[in-house]
């Protein structure tokens, strides 16, 4: 039997091809549909009306011109101070709020706040610029509220960064992250979608960088069966940046999503606040 090596190579360099081409367009699609993939908002139509047991109060926060936030501000009896949750990549603050109990038992009030584009607020987002903005301006309204050094600022996985970051550029009282990532480019591109080039993320927030600029304690929360958010390439290289000011509680068989209902975090929030 006789082999046509010339023709067995056409036909894989074509495969090839067809491979390559595809593999561009795909690249090309995901840059400019990515807060598709990346971002997992619930929307909640405007006369949506939320009911929970705790006392809360709704609010509409501005952050741009006829573009507000939709957020819930949960009272505690005897409050010493508010922790400005910024939530993760999904839902919206009718789900979040259920949280609420673990922070007000603690004498804390809570704000949750929906990105662009979540539950009621306003928008959709483009840029990393625009997440950023939005969550100092957030900071900003519970500054008219509370004095700064009675507010915590808390992160969960995407809203780590966004805390992290409100940290830098203030002085608020506490900064706690759970579950956070060392840069969302690198969080994509290495560990959730790695045939996805780092350039493609169009979404930058370095959290590692804004950690050195925070002047007030930090504690970091992280599940030990944490999968999506990998705790040796995160959290414990984020404490490697200023070990003296960041303290890391590992989570026993926690995973991304689990942090809030152990035990471990219910007592660590009660001895932390």
């Amino acid at each position: 039997m006789k082999i046509n090596f010339p023709k067995i190579f056409r036909r894989l360099l074509r495969v090839i091809v067809v491979l390559a081409i595809l593999h561009v367009l795909v690249l090309v699609f995901l840059y400019f549909k990515q807060e598709r993939f990346f971002f997992n908002p619930k929307t909640l139509d405007k006369t949506y009306v939320f009911d929970f047991k705790e006392p809360f109060e709704e609010l509409n926060i501005e952050v741009d011109d006829n573009v507000f936030l939709n957020a819930l501000l949960f009272k505690a009896e005897a409050s010493k101070g508010v922790i400005v949750y910024y939530h993760g990549n999904a839902g919206a603050i009718h789900d979040w709020g259920k949280r609420a109990p673990l922070y007000l038992e603690n004498n804390y009030d809570i704000l949750f706040v929906d990105y662009r584009g979540y539950g009621k607020s306003d928008g959709k987002y483009s840029n990393s610029k625009q997440l950023l903005n939005d969550a100092q301006k957030v900071y900003d309204f519970a500054k008219t509220r509370y004095s700064e050094q009675n507010i915590i600022t808390l992160g969960f996985s995407l809203g780590s960064g966004l805390a992290t970051y409100v940290a830098s550029k203030n002085n608020p009282k506490m900064l706690i992250i759970n579950a956070p990532y060392y840069s969302w480019k690198t969080l994509i591109s290495e560990q959730i979608a790695p045939p996805i080039p780092e350039f493609i993320v169009k979404y930058d927030i370095p959290t590692y960088k804004f950690i050195k600029e925070v002047k007030c304690p930090i504690k970091i929360f992280h599940g030990s069966r944490d999968f999506l958010v990998h705790i040796d390439e995160n959290s414990k290289k984020l404490q490697a940046i200023a070990p003296e000011n960041i303290d890391l509680t590992i989570i026993t068989d926690a995973g991304h999503n689990g942090i809030h209902i152990t035990k471990q975090y219910y007592d660590a929030l009660k001895a932390l606040l």
